[in-house]
């Protein structure tokens, strides 16, 4: 008798290193949002709604960017996008993208965003971000539930 393949029995349940790899997701995003992000919201918000004067701003306008203050708020709502994208699972490999050539330029470019980020957190962040764009998210996401799902779509048709 040939070899016969077992059938597939529909998407396999995360195993640990899946589970492994949504810790890391969530660890990293949280503390991305305490320590770089919650200061950038606040001062977003202060920029957007009490018109106060932004240090990011600034910064965008000696770059040379066009239209600095509505710019700056557009990167603060990405980074925050991106982070909860990452924490669920969502589009993983484009937000790891997103966030590793940001914190790439935040790195080459040297402007403080929060005065916790340092060159050697730059680098961990780095670490991580491309980590999570080769590896990807993992069973444990909102991405791999999908490709399941098209999947038996895809077969049932």
């Amino acid at each position: 008798m040939p070899f016969q393949p077992i059938p597939d029995k529909g998407p396999k349940r995360p195993g640990s290193s899946d589970i492994g790899l949504f810790v890391i997701r969530l660890l990293t995003a949280v503390t991305f949002s305490y320590y770089q992000l919650l200061g950038l919201l606040s001062k977003a918000k202060n920029h957007v709604w009490d018109k106060a004067e932004w240090d990011l701003v600034t910064k965008f306008l000696e770059l040379g960017i066009p239209v600095p203050g509505v710019l700056a708020t557009v990167f603060v709502t990405l980074l925050l996008l991106s982070i909860i994208g990452i924490v669920v699972g969502i589009f993983t490999r484009f937000n790891a993208l997103f966030l590793l050539l940001s914190t790439i330029a935040i790195l080459i470019v040297p402007f403080s965003l929060a005065p916790s980020l340092t060159p050697q957190t730059l680098v961990l962040y780095i670490a991580v971000f491309l980590g999570l764009l080769l590896g990807g998210s993992g069973k444990a996401s909102l991405d791999y539930r999908l490709a399941g799902r098209k999947k038996k779509k895809a077969g049932n048709s």
